[in-house]
């Protein structure tokens, strides 16, 4: 490359050479000094390269990016001394100050629930004095009235300092690395006692915004529902908080959820209604821009100036103001150098999936749409329609791998929603914004604005309800490794050259015709022989849902059945939907042969209600409660639909598909009394295939191992997973004997207020010499046999 020239293909490699270093140094940790003397070397040269004008100083220049990336993770993953992350699992006394509004919600059952985002200033150990601390930590408490408290207002809260723990599944977003990003190093409960307030005069401009925004919320209250205020509050300010699951749904089947959270389309329309504004009254164009420029300043800090929102106002930003003044080139060149400033000042961020649909998708709207746009034009497509698809498909093939990891879902029907429903969409965000605004000099005409807003809000629920109803309206996709996602965007690359470039690539191909296509035969038959030739496996996968089991059986043919599903006892978060069904799709399940519960206790069975609405089930196999309590459980009324795939499982029971035989291989009787709990009543189920087995509990007692054995049933297995998340009222050493397996799994909750596992029941599994393995450290587990080997992978080894 010479110097001056390709300055987009330049930056695209610099940026490209700091988001590898930066991931490299997430997987490989290398001495800081080796670093800084490789680095130093590299800009001596880049420096030399530059002064003689050499061919190679670009390479030179791209390692300097790498060994920068690999540098600045290090620092900004380093937390210091005084951070509040390293007092975990201690009781103690934090002082903070409030950073932002805190997020009010209530459960399932309607107990009110506060988080406050505290940034701590001191911290005090038990029988100590008060010392300096530093980072983020959110403070959960259940309060029937939340405690006053504005931004920048001193808080005093007692508890146990918590490290962040999300669900350690492929294709889970990390939530410790995305809190992480925002300075939240550790979480305390402070439960039914709640905080301590002591109110300070500061911060009175970030107050101001958050008064207004109430202001807006208070407006909306006297005209519509409470369901309406939420969405409409969503669709303005962003956040999910009280919306109702049905739109939620209907949002996310048809590609349009990122309209409830502040994102680049937000900020693209206010900068087109601005920018039509100034043309209507004929202002020059950098007056307009300047205007522009204003509004996405004003909004961004009405929406709380947060991080994810200041992303979305500088990507979104720079793509209208570069569409609008058709200067595509230069906007692509200030994309990539924000991405390179922002990744230097925050190289967490990479890791981030609001930063990596943010500035996939501006890159998409920038290099693509007009490629598109283009396409349709020429081929006689009226000019709304050919903008609202070019910008559709634009945003969706540039994101495309990243939906797939996390989501395994592509939207076909955003194609009709962007053109029938966004537009409404945006009329709301507008008339809304307009609303909120008059209602500050006339409340009447702001309320009649807000009204119909509401009305608005109906047509585009109904409409986006059908919509995601249509046949086909959301498809599975598979997730790609690093490998097929650099193929990926190699091929999408294509769609950028030139006829020229395209020309001298087709040319390049036709004359080394022989040659590309003799690889490409060796590369297939060498694929399809490896598949031919691996051995028929059988998987079982232990999921991470916290404190609770949930397992999945895939045969070697593909059949699917899962045992346990997880869930929370409160039903706060839907294990079943958030967890267990990403983490199927993931693994490319699209529909289950079986679900067997071991007992009908929420961490155990309250997953399998969201499952079953979700995905097709064949039948879904129970202890002896009766229907009622699983009913209970999923949160399904007594005469539910999903209820008659049903029943009650018997003792000696088998079924064999694809040579793996899932037996019931214990099923008490119900005790209906009660006092009945639900762990006596645990099924037992082993799977076996080959000379490998798998023994699930659930909850069994140590009366119900004891049972179990004086049956004269044999429960011998390679592995078990270990009864009642590792509690010593379970795994008796008279059972652990009989079972005599080479793994024991406990599937346990991080820092769960249970003190699982206990140390009894390590130590036995200890003397037995058995290999022990835990989702709260290792996360998802699975073990791969062909029934006479057998190896073992997990989240993190």
């Amino acid at each position: 490359m010479k110097i001056g020239q390709d300055q987009e293909i330049f930056l695209a490699g610099l940026l490209l050479a700091l988001g590898t270093g930066i991931v490299s140094a997430s997987l490989l940790v290398l001495p800081a000094g080796i670093l800084l003397s490789l680095l130093l070397v590299m800009l001596l040269l880049s420096v030399y390269g530059c002064w003689q004008v050499k061919n190679w100083t670009c390479l030179v220049m791209l390692a300097v990016c790498f060994l920068l990336g690999m540098l600045r993770f290090g620092a900004a993953n380093h937390l210091s001394e005084q951070d509040i992350s390293h007092f975990a699992s201690e009781l103690v006394k934090v002082e903070g100050i409030l950073r932002e509004e805190p997020r009010l919600t209530e459960d399932y059952d309607g107990q009110k629930k506060q988080r406050y985002l505290l940034d701590i200033t001191r911290v005090k150990l038990s029988g100590k004095n008060w010392q300096k601390a530093s980072g983020g930590l959110y403070v959960y408490a259940r309060s029937p009235e939340a405690t006053a408290v504005q931004i920048g207002d001193k808080v005093r809260a007692s508890g146990k300092v918590r490290i962040p723990h999300g669900y350690q599944n492929p294709g889970q977003l990390d939530t410790r690395m995305l809190l992480k990003c925002q300075g939240i190093t550790a979480s305390l409960s402070v439960g039914k006692q709640g905080i301590r307030v002591e109110h300070e005069e500061v911060e009175i401009f970030f107050r101001s915004l958050v008064e207004i925004r109430r202001h807006y919320r208070e407006n909306m209250q006297k005209v519509m529902p409470k369901e309406d205020v939420a969405a409409i509050f969503a669709l303005l300010f962003g956040g999910y908080d009280g919306v109702e699951l049905r739109l939620l749904e209907a949002f996310t089947t048809s590609g349009l959820i990122h309209l409830l959270s502040v994102s680049g389309s937000h900020i693209s329309l206010l900068a087109a209604v601005m920018a039509g504004l100034g043309n209507l009254l004929r202002l020059p164009k950098k007056v307009t821009a300047v205007l522009v420029v204003g509004i996405i300043v004003i909004y961004s800090l009405l929406a709380g100036a947060v991080p994810p929102v200041i992303r979305a106002g500088i990507m979104g930003g720079v793509a209208f103001i570069a569409l609008a003044l058709d200067r595509e080139r230069d906007a692509r060149r200030i994309l990539l150098l924000t991405g390179l400033g922002m990744l230097l000042v925050s190289p967490l961020l990479l890791f981030h999936i609001s930063f990596q649909l943010s500035f996939l998708a501006t890159a998409g709207l920038l290099y693509l749409a007009p490629v598109w746009q283009g396409f349709f034009r020429q081929r006689g497509c009226n000019s709304y329609i050919a903008a609202g698809l070019s910008i559709t498909l634009a945003a969706q093939l540039s994101t495309l791998p990243v939906l797939a990891w996390y989501f395994n879902q592509l939207s076909l029907s955003s194609l009709l929603a962007n053109l029938l429903v966004v537009p409404l969409v945006e009329g709301m965000i507008v008339l809304g914004l307009f609303a909120g605004a008059a209602a500050f000099l006339f409340p009447v005409l702001g309320g009649i604005a807000f009204a119909c807003d509401s009305l608005i809000l109906g047509l585009v629920t109904e409409l986006t309800v059908k919509i995601a109803a249509l046949p086909a309206s959301q498809i599975w996709i598979p997730a790609l490794n690093g490998g097929w996602t650099g193929v990926y965007y190699a091929l999408l690359g294509l769609f950028l050259l030139q006829d020229e470039q395209r020309q001298k690539i087709w040319a390049a191909i036709k004359a080394g015709w022989k040659m590309l296509g003799t690889v490409i035969l060796v590369v297939f038959v060498f694929v399809i022989s490896w598949q031919l030739s691996k051995p028929q496996e059988l998987q079982v996968h232990f999921l991470d849902v916290g404190q609770g089991d949930a397992a999945l059986i895939i045969t070697p043919h593909g059949h699917a059945f899962m045992v346990d599903t997880g869930g929370t006892r409160d039903g706060a978060f839907d294990v079943g939907a958030k967890v267990d069904v990403p983490y199927l799709l993931h693994y490319g399940v699209r529909q289950l042969d079986g679900v067997y519960l071991t007992h009908a206790h929420e961490d155990h069975a309250a997953g399998c209600g969201s499952i079953l609405k979700k995905i097709p089930v064949s039948q879904v196999i129970t202890a002896d409660e009766g229907v009622a309590e699983y009913a209970h459980s999923m949160r399904f009324g007594d005469n539910d639909r999903w209820l008659r795939k049903f029943h009650r499982a018997q003792q000696g029971e088998k079924r064999t598909v694809d040579d793996v035989t899932i037996e019931v291989l214990y099923a008490p009787e119900g005790n209906h009394g009660e006092h009945k709990t639900g762990n006596e009543a645990s099924n037992v189920y082993r799977v076996s295939y080959g000379k490998a087995s798998f023994l699930f509990t659930g909850d069994l007692t140590v009366e119900g191992e004891g049972a179990l054995l004086a049956a004269g049933i044999n429960p011998q297995s390679t592995v078990l997973k270990v009864g009642h998340h590792g509690s010593d009222t379970s795994s008796s050493a008279a059972f652990l004997e009989a079972v005599n397996p080479q793994y024991a799994v406990i599937c346990v909750g991080a820092e769960n207020n249970f003190g699982h596992p206990k140390k009894a029941v390590l130590e036995r599994l200890g003397k037995m010499q058995v290999r022990v393995l835990r989702t709260d450290r290792n996360g998802a587990i699975v073990f791969r046999t062909d029934g006479q080997k057998m190896c073992m992978n997990s989240y993190r080894e």
